[in-house]
This record gives structure tokens, sequence and C-alpha cells, in this order.
């Protein structure tokens, strides 16, 4: 919501606001803020509905290229009750939106292991697609892997086409960079969003034992069903094949996850295709009809309690989670900044949900690097650029960074007040 709201100030994405989100997302949520302002409720919505877009296109993947050995609709209903692990999973966010032109992708991909006559613009839709989903989320640039694995292994592609497949995931990135090259910033949009590529660099919101008391029926059940599927038998030999590439593509996310996903609950998408098919496979393996009602039944019912759990506090689930991190507060003292332009020196941004963000340092994994280095002549003199474009009114101060701020400038110190513990306020002109 902020990054869209300052777009629509006039600030140029990664120049007048630092973040690391993916430009298209970007541009997604600034859209939102001219029809539905600081709506949470059309956030949820927006997901909803391409949430649902999703599950309706997984579903037409399993048919399309008959990966099971009968018509089911288990891909589409295990991708929807997935979406219960986490409260926050289903709004909308760059990796659900970026999910979208993964699963476009993996389309292409089949289509082209599948087909007899291979086509150029089969490459070309790979590659357009996923360059698509990396400029709305960066991790999914590694799922290029997974493409060039399914190649490699399943197809006899020469090299030209590999080249078609770079080819096409670059020309959306190419797009992005010319837009940036225009107005001069180019080193902007590598150091706020490509530098990703380089720097594993992720927020831990949710912590490992809590994911996985949310999803630990789920990875059992994946470990079994990928295991059971994988070594079974009874498939044609492009089932045997499209198996392979989602197990590739499970271990691929997995990576992703680990060392580029922020640890929260909306990044669990990155899951979802790769957990439902396998998932699908394993109840349709059980030819006992009672055994494998009474397996699904209990699943369904784990994650539903869970969800029900979480929303209404029973069995104390919340506090066993630590949700505090995801949750938004009122902030205290927020009567002080309330509708006011405030910056935030620090990782919480909770305070801007009471007041509008100013100057162009928003993410603080981007924002530290000039800040915390104020004896540098260069960072100083940057600081004071920032500032004097988009003076604060109130400046919170989490990391103690104001009052060396505020002694290397005094200038700039003097046009505040501390209110309260690490609290500015800055001086009107009638004062």
């Amino acid at each position: 919501m902020i990054v869209g709201e300052r777009m629509n100030e006039g600030a140029l994405l990664y120049v007048g606001i630092w973040d690391n989100i993916g430009p298209l997302a970007a541009w997604i949520f600034q859209a939102f803020d001219v029809l539905f302002g600081r709506s949470h409720l059309s956030l949820q919505i927006g997901g909803l509905l391409l949430f649902f877009a999703q599950i309706f296109y997984m579903n037409y993947l399993a048919l399309k290229h008959k990966m099971y050995n009968e018509n089911n609709y288990l891909p589409a209903f295990f991708y929807g009750l997935l979406g219960l692990l986490v409260f926050d999973l289903i709004t909308l966010s760059p990796p659900l939106m970026g999910m979208t032109f993964v699963l476009l992708s993996m389309n292409s991909l089949f289509s082209h292991v599948e087909s007899r006559n291979k086509v150029d613009g089969n490459l070309l839709n790979m590659g357009i697609f996923l360059g698509i989903a990396a400029l709305f989320y960066l991790p999914y640039f590694l799922m290029l892997l997974v493409l060039i694995v399914g190649l490699l292994f399943f197809t006899n592609t020469i090299l030209r086409r590999y080249l078609l497949l770079l080819y096409g995931f670059g020309i959306p990135l190419l797009i992005c960079w010319l837009v940036y090259l225009r107005t001069g910033n180019t080193h902007e949009l590598y150091t706020n969003y490509f530098r990703g590529l380089f720097v594993m660099d992720f927020t831990q919101y949710l912590s490992y034992k809590s994911i996985l008391i949310l999803s630990g029926a789920t990875i059992f059940l994946f470990a079994i069903a990928a295991l059971k599927t994988l070594s079974g038998f009874g498939f044609t030999v492009f089932q045997v094949r499209v198996q392979k590439v989602m197990f590739f593509a499970a271990l691929v996310s997995l990576f992703t996850y680990i060392f580029y996903a922020d640890k929260d609950g909306y990044s669990l998408i990155i899951f979802f295709p790769w957990v439902a098919f396998f998932l699908s496979h394993f109840f349709l393996s059980i030819r006992h009809r009672l055994k494998r009602e009474i397996g699904f039944l209990v699943y369904f019912l784990s994650i539903v309690i869970v969800y029900f759990s979480i929303a209404f506090n029973w069995f104390s689930l919340n506090q066993l989670i630590h949700f505090d991190a995801i949750i938004l507060k009122s902030p205290a003292n927020s009567e002080i900044y309330a509708g006011k332009k405030i910056l935030v020196f620090g990782p919480d941004i909770q305070p801007y949900s009471s007041g509008k963000q100013a100057t162009a340092y928003f993410n603080w994994n981007l924002s530290r690097g000039q800040l915390e280095h104020l004896n540098y002549y260069d960072n100083l003199e940057a600081v004071d650029k920032n500032f004097r474009n988009d003076m604060p009114e109130i400046i919170i101060d989490q990391a103690g960074i104001a009052p060396k701020l505020f002694e290397l400038n005094p200038l700039l110190g003097a046009e505040y007040e501390q209110l309260k513990s690490r609290i500015y306020r800055r001086i009107s002109p009638s004062n």
C-alpha cells in the first residue's frame, strides 16, 4: 500500500522510494491505490480472485496434459486447501501475482516435452512468462533452472532453442531496464532490485518452528507422496517426466524459500503447484476406498482446524506460532503522527499505517547502508538531499540514527525537536 501510495504522489520506484518490491507488482499496487486507496479489503478480494484463477488453471494443466491416469479435480482442491495454511496467504502479494506466470511457463514446458513437433514458440513463451514472473517477484528467476533441466533431460532441444529461452526471459527484463534508462536511473534499479540476484537477503517474520507447526502434516504427506509416486509403476513415459519435473521444481522452491524468500505466510505460495500435484497422486494411489476417504478426511480436518484455531485463538495456537511479527497493530503514540508525513529509521514500518511515508528511505535493509555510514561525506550529502526533497514532519528513530545525523548536519538538526524517546517532530516555521 505504501509503495503504491508514494508512486501516486510522484515518487519514482527505486529512486523516490527505496524498496525491493518487483516493478510489475509495484505498478499493480499503484493502480489499486488509485482505485481503492488504503483498502486492505481490496487487496484481499484481489488476491482471492487471482488465487481462484490459479486453482482453475492448475487443474486445467492436469487435465490438458493428462498428468494422471484418470481425470479428476484433486489438484484444484488441494491447491485451494493449501490456501488455508496461513491467513495472509491469499492477500494480493508479489509471490501470488508472479506464480500466475510461473504456471503459464510450466504449461509451455509440458507442451514442448509432450509435442513431437517441437516449435520455437514454446521456448519463447517459457522465457517471456518466467521473465514477467521475475518482475513480480525476483526469486522466481531460479525457476529458470527447472525449465532448463526439463528441456535437457526430457527433450532433444538444440542449443539455438536454449538461447531462444534465455532471449525470451531477457525481454521483460530488458524492457524494464529501458524504462529506467530513459530516466537515467538504471543504477537505482540494479541496487534496489536486481542486486537481489547476488545478495541472499530475507526477513524472518515466522520462525521455522512456526512454519513446521502450520504445514507439518502437509510436509509429511508430500514426502510420502513424492517417494511413492516417483518409485511407482503404471504411468506413461510423459507422466513420469512430469513427475520428475514437478519434484525438481519443489526442490528449487525449497532452496528459494530458504535463501531468498521472506519467511512469512504469503511466500509459501511458491510450493503450492508441486505439493498439490503430489498430494493428488498420493490419494489417487490408495486403492482401498475406506482408507482413502479416512486419510483424506484426517488431512482436510487438520488444515481446517489449524486455520480456525488461528482465527479464534483455540488451543493458544497464536501464542505458539508467534504471529506478532506479521499482524498489524495500532502503533503506540499514533496520535502524535496520525495523518502526518513520517520517516521510520528501522525495520518496523507499522507507524506508516497512521501516517504517510516521507523521503526515499522505506526499506530498512536498503536504507541502512547509507544511514548507518554517515561519516562518509557522500552519504551525508545524499541524506540531506533526500530530506530537503521531502521533509518528514515526524521521525521515529528505532535504530538510533537521528542523534548522529543531527550532530553531523546541525542545520537539519535545528529543524527538529525531540518529543519522546526516539520520536522527533519538525519545528514549524511559525515556531
